[in-house]
């Protein structure tokens, strides 16, 4: 990470805030934008936010534009990149056995829900047989070197289970956006999200602690065990910003902390842009190629930021036939079963620009004969506005894609004859 942002103009606030509510007050203003942030309490660690705080920001991060970001993530996937095995690292500058975590490493108080401690930016790595199992989890803080960790029924809730005893794992906090995207992909039991990263990046090096491979760039890491203890986790803020609710969790111990000298200390602001961008982001490949089974003329996917990036989406196609708008909805629904809503448009709508896929449906929708509605269907657990004991939902699709019987003029916005660059008529004050 700290090789990518050397390279990059971050916004700097000297100022220095508390960790506890303040941090993550200031987050929610600043995470459009990669930002470096001073702590009171810590005065030898720096946050840093907004890493992937727009679409523009995560795929310049890894080389593409966010409008070629699927493709390029669909590639990696494809190609496994290999890794390089170092025994040198930066994180070794310090190292504390058995550590009081909080003594060294933030641990923020973000909403004021029972005043929780969390680290919502931790990647865990498990080994899984030859391969290596990447993903991020919340990490609530119950002491010392102790955290109850989220784990949701994906593969390191397949390894943790497997395990007769503790399962060896690896934390880590701080790493470059490639890893963090790599970290948020689910794909096959057997995909190692290490190599993808590597894909994605064209190099990865990485170091070995025990029997678990880290990236060598590594602010922070944590090597420990997810103990067969139980512990509370929660309440905190999901995906929808709304509050989640308190659960019994495995607990996770630290035996060796390792860190960087001055560390920057990585922060997600849960709830947030980041979080959703990340969540989002790597479905959008899987959706676009199940979708391209039924609809092969398709463009484009984008979960929106509005819509939590898994509730709501728009696609772009390339209509060849009446019909195929409704064919895109239906199958988009069932490509991702959490989508509550999806809208579909012509292949000249900016899908990233929300007013114009709204004006695509202001002069390209009509609701008589362009809305589907599905009712009672299986739905995302994170919408509270849903049959939450069943996550039943009704689902709808807008069909915005041009008529085929009308002429094509009519819905062909007017272009202007020159095409002038704001650079090029600054105003003087």
């Amino acid at each position: 990470m700290r090789n990518y942002i050397e390279n990059m103009k971050l916004r700097v606030i000297e100022k220095p805030v508390s960790v506890d509510y303040e941090l993550s007050s200031i987050c929610s203003k600043l995470e459009n934008k990669p930002t470096v942030i001073s702590l009171k309490e810590y005065q030898n660690v720096k946050v840093i936010v907004g890493l992937c705080g727009n679409r523009d920001y995560l795929a310049n991060s890894i080389g593409t534009t966010k409008e070629n970001l699927i493709f390029k993530i669909s590639k990696a996937i494809d190609q496994k990149g290999d890794i390089t095995i170092s025994d040198k690292a930066n994180f070794f500058e310090n190292k504390i056995k058995n550590p009081n975590i909080i003594d060294n490493i933030p641990i923020p108080i973000f909403y004021g829900e029972k005043k929780r401690r969390y680290f919502s930016s931790s990647i865990i790595i498990a080994k899984s047989n030859n391969n290596q199992n990447m993903s991020f989890h919340r990490m609530m803080y119950l002491g010392k070197n102790k955290f109850s960790v989220r784990i949701t029924p994906r593969h390191l809730h397949e390894l943790y289970n497997n395990a007769k005893d503790d399962l060896e794992v690896a934390v880590v906090i701080g790493v470059h956006p490639g890893i963090e995207l790599a970290a948020s992909t689910s794909y096959t039991t057997d995909f190692d999200e290490l190599k993808f990263a590597s894909a994605i990046l064209n190099n990865l090096d990485v170091t070995k602690i025990g029997n678990i491979l880290v990236p060598s760039d590594s602010e922070i890491v944590m090597h420990g065990r997810i103990t067969k203890k139980m512990d509370t986790e929660g309440p905190f803020v999901d995906l929808t910003g709304t509050i989640d609710i308190e659960r019994q969790q495995p607990v996770f111990e630290c035996d060796e902390l390792y860190y960087r000298n001055r560390p920057f200390f990585r922060t997600i602001l849960p709830g947030g842009l980041e979080h959703r961008i990340l969540m989002g982001v790597p479905q959008e490949p899987r959706i676009y190629k199940i979708v391209s089974n039924t609809i092969p003329t398709i463009k484009n996917i984008c979960l929106t930021e509005g819509g939590c990036c898994w509730l709501h989406g728009v696609v772009s196609i390339k209509k060849r036939k009446e019909g195929d708008g409704k064919n895109a909805i239906l199958a988009t629904l069932a490509a991702h079963p959490s989508m509550k809503m999806v809208v579909v448009v012509d292949e000249d709508i900016n899908i990233f620009n929300p007013l114009d896929v709204e004006w695509a449906i202001a002069t390209r929708f009509q609701a008589n004969k362009d809305l589907i509605v599905v009712p009672d269907a299986r739905g995302s657990s994170l919408d509270p506005s849903s049959d939450l004991e069943n996550s039943l939902t009704s689902k709808w699709g807008l069909d915005a894609t041009r008529s085929m019987f009308k002429d094509d003029k009519l819905f062909k916005k007017v272009k202007l004859p020159l095409d002038i660059k704001e650079d090029d008529y600054r105003l003087v004050k």
